[in-house]
This record gives C-alpha cells, sequence and structure tokens, in this order.
C-alpha cells in the first residue's frame, strides 16, 4: 500500500539540491544513488510506502542515473528504482525505461526495461555492460543480467563476454559466470567463472577445463591465474598443454 508522498520530490528536494541521491549503507560502503542531469531534465521522485519509500531516478540520454558502490565501482542507467525500508536492507534496480509525471493523477508513470547494453558498471579499467542491473543491499550484492560484454583498457587491451557478473561491494570483487570468453590480441580463453582483480590486475579463472589458445599453443587447466596486463597465464591445477615447434 502506498502513502501519499508530501510533495513530489522533484520539487521538493531538486529547489535544494542540484542532483538529488539516495543512499544505502552496508557495512562500511555507502551505495548512493544520483540523478546527474539538470533540475530541467529527466525526473526524480519518492512515494512514501508502508515500511520505507521508493525512490524514482530517471535521466534521459545523453545523461545516466549514476550508483557509487563506494569508492571504487560505478554504475550508469537511464532508470533506477530504489527501495529504502525504515529498518535497512534495500534494493536498487537499474535499467532502461522511462519515467514521467501525470500532473493530473499527481504521480510518476515508470517502467523499467532491459534491453542489451542498458547498464554499464566501471572498475578502475573494467567495463562491462549487460541488460538490467539489481542490487541486494542486505548481501552487498550487485548482478548484472547478460549476456554481458567487457573490456579493459591499458597497453594491451582485452575484451570478452559472459553470462552475468557479479559484484561484491564489501569486497571490490567483480565475478564473471557462465561461458566466460576473454579475448586478449592473438589468444582466446574460456572458463565457467572468472574473479576478477581489478588493482592486481589479475584475473582467476576455473573450470573443467580453462582453455586458452594462441598461435602454436594451447593451455588447459582447472584453475589458471591471467595477467591481465601481458596476457601471461598461470595453470595452478590440472595442466594440460600443446605447443607447436
Amino acid at each position: 500500500m502506498i502513502r501519499r508522498a508530501a510533495l513530489p520530490f522533484f520539487l521538493l528536494a531538486l529547489a535544494q539540491v542540484y542532483h538529488p541521491t539516495a543512499t544505502l549503507i552496508h557495512g562500511e560502503t555507502e551505495v548512493v544513488v544520483e540523478k546527474t542531469s539538470p533540475d530541467e531534465v529527466g525526473l526524480a521522485w519518492i512515494e512514501e510506502r508502508e515500511g520505507g519509500v521508493l525512490f524514482i531516478f530517471y535521466d534521459p540520454p545523453p545523461y545516466r542515473v549514476a550508483v557509487r558502490f563506494g569508492e571504487d565501482a560505478r554504475a550508469f542507467a537511464e532508470l533506477a528504482l530504489v527501495d529504502q525500508p525504515d529498518e535497512g536492507g534495500g534494493t536498487v534496480a537499474l535499467g532502461a525505461g522511462k519515467a514521467r509525471y501525470l500532473e493530473g493523477e499527481d504521480r510518476v508513470d515508470y517502467a523499467l526495461e532491459e534491453a542489451p547494453g542498458a547498464v554499464v558498471i566501471e572498475k578502475g579499467r573494467f567495463r562491462a555492460e549487460g541488460r538490467r542491473l539489481d542490487y541486494d543491499n542486505e548481501a552487498g550484492l550487485a548482478r548484472v543480467l547478460g549476456p554481458v560484454r567487457f573490456r579493459r583498457e591499458g597497453e594491451n587491451p582485452l575484451s570478452g563476454e559472459a553470462g552475468v557478473l557479479f559484484y561484491r561491494v564489501e569486497a571490490g570483487e567483480l565475478w564473471l559466470l557462465d561461458g566466460v570468453r576473454v579475448v586478449q590480441e592473438k589468444r582466446e580463453t574460456e572458463a565457467e567463472r572468472a574473479r576478477i582483480d581489478e588493482e592486481a590486475g589479475l584475473a582467476y579463472l576455473e573450470g573443467d577445463p580453462v582453455k586458452s589458445k594462441a598461435p602454436g599453443e594451447e593451455i588447459a587447466g582447472r584453475r589458471v591465474v591471467y595477467d591481465l596486463e601481458g596476457g601471461a597465464l598461470w595453470v595452478l591445477e590440472g595442466i594440460q598443454g600443446a605447443f607447436e615447434e
């Protein structure tokens, strides 16, 4: 059941704050959702609900709603819904879609949609796109629905894809799952899952097996460390290999 908002949030808050925000706290990490467009563009709204509030932020192109997961990771999309219960927890949903204020009914009409590339998440030089992001503040876990396409810039840039991406905000860990494929120059690597340590510039790949191919070389193993900068691999478990003279 929805209780009537005291005032439209875009009228109440935008007069005082240029970029309205909603904040969830997980442990020592702040998750801040922010409308980035000017006052006259997009929409920000709050609805009081039984046991909490719902924030609706909409930024049409070229603007995007921004989400800060602590100091290290960012996510962006057109539309964000933030469910903020009175007793903690909460969720954030990001995706494509639109929102508009219906003046005659004094309410906001909105629709959150899934679409390829609707959501972007960034950490360091790692950037991934997916169809939708859902964040559970109680678990401290963000899930990006795939297909996920990612890229990491640098001296030897790499790109790839996966079925889904998870970000653990407290640990700062990026996880890629379900058909992970990494391409860097002439090397192509496939795994079931990968943990990306962006600060160390390493990926920890697991599979049955992980397979990596380059001209004149095929390497396989159950657990592999991948140097994201130079492309070198170290097989930690279950090594297999074939090399051409």
